[in-house]
């Protein structure tokens, strides 16, 4: 019987920490707040978590298109601190360096302080 209560104690507290993931959206999201407009791609589409932060209601979609819509940006910044492909474990990286690009083609500059706030969003899913 004790095992019994311990097994389905961690199952609920499994299902309660699931259930708070702060990738989940549970409400939607006032995003005229947001310092960026990423346009009408459905990839782009904005959630609140339970927190009330702006998350990406599909992360992983969303970084797929940012990385084909900021390419060059991800490229240059990249390049100037000698990073690897972006991913989730090293997004922290070209959040710190993207919006600090040192070039003078200003089309990369805006994409790089692009890619800077869509990290700052798309960070969300994982604090």
């Amino acid at each position: 019987m004790k095992k019994t209560l311990i097994i389905i104690s961690i199952v609920l507290l499994m299902l309660l920490t699931a259930c708070n993931s702060s990738s989940k959206v549970v409400d939607d999201y006032d995003t005229s707040q947001l310092s960026a407009d990423f346009g009408d791609d459905e990839a782009y589409e904005i959630g609140a978590n339970a927190d009330g932060m702006p998350v990406f209601k599909n992360h992983q979609k969303a970084l797929q298109q940012a990385q084909i819509d900021y390419k060059e940006g991800f490229a240059a910044t990249a390049k100037e601190h000698d990073l690897k492909p972006i991913s989730q474990k090293n997004y922290k990286n070209y959040m710190t360096y993207a919006w600090q690009l040192e070039t003078k083609d200003e089309t990369v500059v805006q994409q790089g302080v692009m890619i800077a706030k869509f990290l700052d969003i798309y960070e969300n899913s994982f604090e």
